[in-house]
């Protein structure tokens, strides 16, 4: 799913042994862990959500959505305020030998065109003159963007980094757009792997569209993939209105769901770069969308998930919204309808009252890791 920046806004407010293990089901090969989602406007939820997703997990997910400061990036600036913030806080918040993920992207939230300005409130800013002007290859966007990915990566110091997020969403083929990513992605990708040689370097994919068939999205992913270490897969798979499903159902999901992801690359390694899965009815009029959902379906699929995982040897597993954002949806003054999509995917409920879901999460957290 396309991810708005909502997140980065409401900041802003603020004993066997291996083959008997194997067997029996003891051993995961995965990380596993959330985003810093908060599910209100508050400090005291920020802070929270951090807590609560270092203490349920061994990996946390610093997910940069929200723009670029392409100006100071470009001109060795100090970043503005709410950006400096949000490095701060994971330099300051997340403790020494938890793993941590970090991703940012070049492209807008519409997946395809360049990304806004992240400004001093937090929230986007339509580029001006002359960075309204500039493709994704421009001299100045490629400079900019490897700027700001080499000073994230210092300072926030991660052991994955993502420099594009779900990337084949929006993107088409044979298109103006398309050859200038390519050109971007190739520039930075070689001069991360440069300076950064030990680090794994990667896109990230869809596995739906909107935009193009399933054949389209998975060619072009294909073309993307020699600028990535993993094969990353952003997966939200009860959002599949485009086969006109009226439930949540897991029993729905096709048998090759991430097999045909995984076997674009079986040699990169395997993760899941963000998934949710809804847990109460969604509906969203102004398209004609209602779907089923329940926390046992939830719980259902988390479980499928870590199941599919496990045996394709991910190396990830990323969970996005750990608590539903009633609280952060009502303080809004006229929220989007599309906030609503990922709003009761956490494995808490807005109350904060624990789902099935949560166990079934935990219970694979004990898993020893291999």
């Amino acid at each position: 799913m396309y991810r708005f920046f909502l997140v980065i806004l409401l900041i802003s407010f603020v004993s066997c042994n291996k083959d008997d293990e194997t067997e029996s089901g003891n051993e995961r090969s995965f990380y596993m862990g959330f985003t810093p989602f908060p599910y209100d406007d508050s400090l005291q939820a920020v802070n929270e959500t951090y807590q609560n997703v270092l203490d349920d997990g061994d990996v946390i997910v610093i997910h940069f959505d929200n723009g670029v400061p392409w100006n100071e990036a470009l001109n060795d600036l100090p970043f503005p305020s709410n950006v400096q913030f949000n490095i701060d806080k994971a330099k300051n918040t997340v403790p020494s030998g938890h793993k941590i993920f970090l991703t940012a992207t070049p492209q807008h939230t519409d997946r395809e065109t360049l990304a806004h300005y992240w400004n001093d409130n937090g929230t986007l800013q339509d580029l001006s003159p002359p960075w309204d002007g500039y493709s994704f290859d421009a001299p100045q966007v490629v400079s900019a963007y490897i700027k700001y990915c080499k000073r994230i990566i210092d300072e926030i110091q991660p052991d994955y980094f993502a420099y594009g997020i779900e990337v084949n969403a929006g993107l088409k083929q044979n298109t103006e757009y398309y050859d200038d990513f390519l050109v971007l992605a190739d520039t930075v990708y070689h001069r991360l792997k440069q300076d950064y040689p030990q680090l794994p370097v990667m896109l990230t994919f869809q596995d739906q569209s909107h935009n193009k068939t399933k054949p389209e999205l998975l060619t072009l992913t294909r073309t993307l993939l020699p600028y990535s270490d993993y094969m990353a897969v952003s997966t939200y798979p009860f959002w599949l209105h485009n086969q006109n499903y009226t439930d949540s159902n897991p029993q729905h999901i096709p048998a090759d769901w991430l097999t045909e992801m995984h076997h674009l690359a079986p040699d990169k390694p395997f993760i899941i770069s963000e998934t949710g899965y809804i847990a109460e009815d969604l509906s969203l009029p102004s398209i004609n969308l209602y779907i089923q959902g329940n926390e046992n379906w939830q719980n259902e699929y988390l479980k499928k998930l870590l199941q599919k995982s496990n045996e394709l040897q991910a190396k990830l597993v990323c969970w996005f919204v750990y608590r539903d954002y009633d609280l952060l949806y009502q303080s809004i003054n006229n929220p989007p309808e599309s906030y609503r999509i990922w709003k009761d995917n956490g494995l808490l409920d807005g109350t904060g009252n624990l789902r099935p879901a949560y166990d079934t999460w935990l219970s694979w957290l004990d898993k020893k890791r291999l």
